[in-house]
């Protein structure tokens, strides 16, 4: 039985082991349920009796979340009718010992913390008999969690544990508490309710919703903060029922209903500000605002939204953009003009807008540089220069101001692009005139509460879609909101007036409205973004390595912790010839950390190396991190005498290491390391690679052009003479692929277009000179002979003065002058002049006799050509180290441009292949380097296997370079004895270069592999489309091919042939398919990988294809009704036949006599009717041979003029067919 006065756990009592002392309210295992993360403390009152008859010193030890007051004010204060009620306990089952007790979260409200936070006490004496009462406090950690809308809240669980302790006698308390936080969220997040337009004795209702997200019930209130009408006379907020509403109580994830109704008394504006309240956690509150704009008459609309009335940015990392699209369309009869300006809590956003045509594509935002740190808006405003174009009206127009706000200010800026270059007048693109009324009009609207930060011209019936994009910019370290998401709400107002001519009129001054701003019409569009600004901590912010040996490898880490609630993303920058660490981007999760491996491998003595590592946070570059790094390096084993004889350069830098970076499983990569001799004599040096990654990488040398007296080598001669050939082999595209796809219709750029075959020949070019940072003319990749994509390896030309060709130089087809000329193409290159080049017959390049051997001289032009040959591949090479890509990019600034950039990808890939085979690369076993002189080694990267772990891996490999001809006289010695003792190389050691690679998964995935069709006749089209998933966090790069049959020329691919996929997504590709043939159709799809060769899918096209029908008959069955013999029928029936083909045809009709029936076909009466409009009561015209050629001639053009968007060669070529026609 409850006592009175007392709460219900004052009737459970337990004693301790001994019998010494009792508690009452305090069960041995107690579980304290539904308890408030909110911070506060819980509070459990419970009592100790002394049960002996001497005086008693409890000793009082807690664990975890807990403390025990003697005196508490809170608990003091509570009223005896309050304490009756404030502790409900369950009695647990009879197999458990857990007494459940749940404390009154209504009477805690009303707790001050201030006393809760006041200290414990660790003992308490007892007199004999006597009685103390304590209360024992729990707080419950706030978890970190993201606290953006939509999250699930649930319970966590806590312990704690309490001894009593008298002398030997002791009494135990294992507590467990369910704790959960409670949260309050609105729909719409926006929280603002806006009623433009409104009519005096209308009434206009919209609805809210007060949402409870987690696993807790919650106990809410509404308030009125601010109001322009302090008697709410026009507005009620009602529940379901009906009733007025000010707040309630909400289950476990349940949600109430606001109908908010307004009914306006008066014209003008009014305005509320209510706050909902959480009574359970004071953190947790929103704010939702009413505004309404009042007219005494209805206006018809002059601009629509189409888009959604409410945008969410939803949660936010600062530093990156976000954008959403806003669609307005003008449903009136003139021009308006759209003014849009911006209201609210904008405190550090830099918000940005283009308008653009319906239909055009949407710009992509600048992303902030990972080496450029973000400017703080003090800066952005300092820096701000508007800048106009006025030369051509369809540049881009760039405009940025501030906006003071109520909340703060923000950047905006206002961009205008074209959607085309056929966009006409007034089409709502900006000319250079109406950019200076504009800028003229934000600069007068500068001290507004909101100002002008972009406009738009709509003509009739036109529809203008708005892209605004959102940055937020870093905050403080120091900052209240710092790593945690803070709600930001704004809104954009949009006022739209008739536009006086064709452009937007000057605006007026300041303290005036025009006519036009008088009678503007108002959208509001609310908005809102849970912004967070991401923050890391390096530790340890020193990495001593201590001492490590020259040439030997020692690791240390450094561990990354996210302390924010949104994902972080760092990146280690550092210069250094000895310290290596990964330096692709590493994402954090909240609240999570990942350690970073940091490297050490000197490479000469150093007693005092000091090296920094900078740790950049991406986002929030005011959290950079320095780690200092300091070792001490010494040389035991003597390695650091490889350097008295050459150096290893990577590319430039002196260094004992080739770091690859990200590598995706199966994809090569290459990296270029010199090896240049610091000897005034020649040295011979052994290398040799792990056996346990031989298959993993390789080490190449660039043949040798020219040997120690100045001759070309017979192994350059042999490359000039393979390299055009495997060029001429190589089938990466096939043209017969293409072909069809230009018969087929295929919408393809001009420069992608391919002559047939038999019409491609080489490129003839000029020796180019190499260079530091060369790069490739766009003309070197656009295959001649073969595909567009192919770097051109035959930089021949044809001497003018030529009558005796030595016999081994035949393949290079340089014929004698009897010899039969091919066709000579004429190809314009980019920014290059005509070149010309012929194409020997593939005979003569195969052919047996040619000589193996090339012991006679070349002619000088012969030497010119091969040494050609050997320069074109030296740039290949650069080419392909310089921009082969690993980690593929993403942004681009067409569908062309993407395009482009992978089968450029493709290309390199390739080229890797040939140079190979060609012997241009040649496997390095001995490189022997000449006095002072520099060997290129190129190392090959191209790890195998499908990791399990999604995380990057590591992968540590060795090169061994070994010393087997150097001179012995550099060594340091001074005694003789010393320099015989290390005169022979194999006492020297070997020296380890150290490769370093992170590997990642680029893994392709079909959404469908098998497409089925169905039925379809011939020449149908139909579009369907290929779904290519990317199951990895790394961009994936895909080529699809088809097999290059007939059959395969009836899928013409509308774009994105070649594409990029980011990371997790996915991406549709479009086909047409419209089949030739009939029969049974089944092709195959190849969808290529071009990182991971063997990660490719193939997916499978089917349909039955049914010949074409020649004509059609509407209705098979002819109704007569009752027929009296002798007399025709009533009814009239038509037999409507149509002609399917686009040739004139002859159909024989005639009625046929049923056999048994008795009827006969005498009185069957057919009569040929056609339509009014093609000749009425004129007879069918027929076409003779000749015109019917005439009109599938034009027929053809027609088609063609269609698919090239010629509207005025349609026009004239339907003119010609209907006069041919009759």
């Amino acid at each position: 039985m409850t006592s009175k006065g007392q709460p219900a756990n004052y009737a459970l009592v337990w004693r301790s082991a001994e019998g010494r002392f009792s508690v009452r309210g305090l069960p041995p295992q107690v579980h304290l349920d539904r308890v408030y993360t909110n911070g506060l403390h819980a509070l459990v009152p419970f009592w100790i009796a002394n049960e002996s008859d001497q005086d008693v010193t409890v000793e009082l030890t807690t664990e975890g979340p807990l403390k025990v007051q003697q005196q508490n004010a809170n608990w003091s204060a509570v009223s005896a009718a309050q304490r009756e009620t404030y502790v409900d306990v369950t009695t647990a089952p009879a197999d458990k010992d857990e007494v459940t007790m749940v404390c009154s979260a209504t009477i805690q409200r009303e707790f001050s913390e201030v006393f809760n936070q006041l200290g414990g006490v660790s003992s308490i004496r007892l007199a004999a008999q006597a009685t103390a009462e304590l209360v024992l406090l729990f707080v419950a950690e706030a978890a970190e969690t993201d606290s953006g809308d939509g999250q699930r809240y649930e319970y966590e669980t806590h312990g704690g544990h309490v001894t009593l302790r008298a002398d030997t006698d002791s009494y135990d308390v294992a507590l467990r508490a369910s704790t959960c936080r409670s949260v309050l969220e609105m729909e719409p997040p926006t929280s603002r309710i806006y009623v433009d337009d409104c009519v005096i004795g209308r009434t206009y209702e919209r609805t809210l919703r007060v949402r409870n997200a987690s696993a807790i019930g919650l106990d809410w209130t509404m308030t009125v903060v601010e109001t322009t009408d302090p008697s709410l006379s026009a507005l009620q907020l009602l529940d379901s029922d009906m009733r007025t509403l000010s707040g309630g109580h909400l289950g476990a994830r349940s949600d109430t209903q606001v109908l908010v109704r307004y009914t306006p008394h008066a014209a003008g504006e009014f305005l509320s500000r209510f706050l909902v309240e959480n009574s359970n956690d004071p953190a947790s509150l929103r704010y939702w605002v009413f505004r309404a704009r009042v007219s005494q008459r209805q206006k018809p609309r002059r601009v629509e939204l189409l888009s959604d009335p409410d945008i969410s940015f939803g949660d936010c990392t600062s530093g990156v953009w976000y954008s959403r699209d806003i669609r307005f369309k003008n449903v009136s009869d003139t021009p308006v003009v759209m003014r849009l300006r911006v209201e609210g809590n904008t405190a550090g956003l830099t918000m940005k807008s283009a308008v653009r045509a319906d239909g055009a594509s949407a710009p992509e935002p600048n992303t902030a540089d990972a080496d450029t740190p973000i400017p703080t808006l003090s800066e952005l405003i300092s820096s701000r220069r508007p800048s106009i174009v006025d030369d051509n009206p369809s540049d881009a127009l760039t405009a940025t101001d501030d906006v003071g706000s109520e909340g703060g200010s923000a950047e905006l800026s206002s961009r205008v692009t074209p959607a085309d270059d056929s966009t006409p007048a007034g089409d709502g693109v900006r000319t250079g005139e109406s950019g200076r009324r504009f800028v003229a009009r934000a600069r007068a609207a500068r001290g507004h509460k909101a100002a002008l930060f972009d406009e738009m011209l709509i003509k009739p019936g036109a529809v203008r879609t708005m892209t605004l994009s959102l940055l937020g910019n870093p905050v403080s370290s120091t900052s209240v909101s710092a790593g945690q998401f803070e709600r930001q709400s704004f809104t954009l107002f949009g006022e739209s007036s008739t536009a006086v001519g064709t452009q937007p009129t000057a605006a007026p001054p300041p303290g005036t409205a025009s006519n036009s701003e008088r009678n503007a019409e108002r959208l509001s569009i609310p908005c809102t973004a849970n912004m967070c600004t991401p923050f890391v901590r390096v530790v340890p912010p020193l990495l001593d390595f201590g001492s490590v040996d020259v040439g030997t490898l020692k690791s240390l880490y450094l561990r990354v912790e996210n302390l924010s609630q949104v994902a972080a993303t760092v990146q280690c920058k550092l210069e250094s010839k000895v310290i290596t660490c990964t330096r692709a981007p590493i994402t954090i999760a909240p609240q999570q950390s990942v350690s970073v491996r940091v490297d050490s491998y000197p490479r000469r003595v150093n007693a005092r190396y000091r090296k920094q590592i900078i740790v950049r946070n991406i986002h929030n570059r005011l959290n950079d991190s320095v780690v200092e790094v300091r070792s001490t390096h010494v040389d035991r084993r003597r390695v650091a005498f490889h350097n008295l004889f050459y150096q290893t350069l990577v590319p430039a830098n002196e260094q004992n290491f080739v770091d690859f970076g990200l590598v995706p499983l199966n994809a090569r990569s290459l990296r270029r390391v010199n090896l240049r001799n610091a000897c005034r004599c020649p040295l011979a040096i052994e290398v040799a690679a792990d056996a346990a990654d031989a298959g993993a990488f390789s080490a190449y040398t660039v043949v040798p052009q020219r040997d120690a007296t100045g001759r070309l080598t017979d192994a350059a001669c042999q490359v000039a003479r393979r390299l055009p050939l495997l060029e001429r082999q190589a089938a990466m595209h096939s043209n017969i692929e293409k072909f069809k796809e230009r018969t087929a219709g295929a919408t393809a750029p001009e420069s992608a277009t391919l002559p047939p075959r038999s019409s491609l020949c080489p490129v003839a070019v000029a020796p180019v000179p190499r260079a530091a940072g060369l790069t490739l003319q766009p003309d070197m990749f656009i295959d001649k002979s073969v595909e567009q994509g192919h770097v051109c390896l035959m930089p021949f030309s044809r001497p003018r003065n030529r009558t005796v060709l030595p016999p081994s130089l035949e393949y290079l087809d340089i014929a004698p002058a009897t010899a039969k000329r091919r066709n000579v193409v004429r190809i314009r290159g980019n920014g290059s002049s005509d070149i010309m080049a012929a194409v020997p017959p593939e005979s003569a390049l195969l052919s047996s006799e040619t000589p193996s051997n090339l012991d006679m001289l070349p002619a000088e032009e012969d030497v010119e050509m091969i040494v050609s040959v050997i320069e074109r591949a030296e740039q290949i090479l650069d080419e392909i180290i310089e921009r082969l890509d690993m980690i593929p990019q993403t942004l681009f600034a067409s569908p062309e441009a993407e395009n482009a950039y992978v089968r450029r990808q493709v290309d390199l890939h390739k080229y890797i292949d040939l140079l190979v085979e060609s012997g241009f690369l040649r496997p390095a076993h001995h490189v022997r380097l000449t006095a002072l002189g520099t060997e290129s080694l190129i190392v090959i990267l191209q790890p195998a296997g499908t990791p399990d772990k999604p995380a990057p891996l590591r992968f540590d490999a060795n090169l061994y370079f070994k010393l087997v001809d150097r001179p012995g006289d550099l060594l340091p010695f001074t005694d003789s004895a010393a320099v015989v003792s290390f005169a022979s190389a194999d006492q020297l050691p070997v020296r380890r270069f150290l490769v370093q690679a992170a590997l990642v998964q680029s893994e392709l995935e079909l959404g469908q592999k098998s497409i089925n069709v169905g039925n379809m006749q011939v020449d149908e089209a139909c579009r369907k489309y290929l779904v290519i998933q990317n199951r990895s966090e790394t961009p994936l790069m895909y080529a699809i091919r088809k097999t290059g049959s007939i059959a395969s020329g009836d899928i013409c691919f509308v774009d994105s042939r070649y594409g990029i996929v980011r990371g997790f997504d996915s991406r549709k590709v479009v086909f047409v398919f419209s089949p030739s043939l009939h029969g049974a159709y089944s092709e195959q799809i190849s969808i290529a990988n071009v990182l991971n060769a063997r990660g490719g899918k193939k997916a499978t096209l089917k349909a039955a294809v049914r010949r074409q029908s020649k004509f059609y008959i509407q209705s098979l069955r002819l109704e007569f009704g009752t027929l009296a013999p002798g007399r025709p029928s009533a009814d009239v029936q038509v037999l409507a036949i149509k002609n399917m083909t686009p040739k004139t045809r002859h159909l024989i009709v005639k009625s046929l006599l049923a056999s048994g029936d008795g009827l006969s076909d005498v009185g069957v009466v057919l009569e040929a009717r056609f339509p009014p409009d093609i000749a009425a009561a004129q007879p069918a015209r027929l076409l003779d041979r000749e015109t019917e050629e005439k009109i599938e001639s034009l027929e053809q053009k027609l088609k063609i003029a269609v698919r090239k968007n010629r509207p005025e060669k349609v026009e004239k070529y339907q003119a010609k067919l209907a006069k041919l026609r009759g």
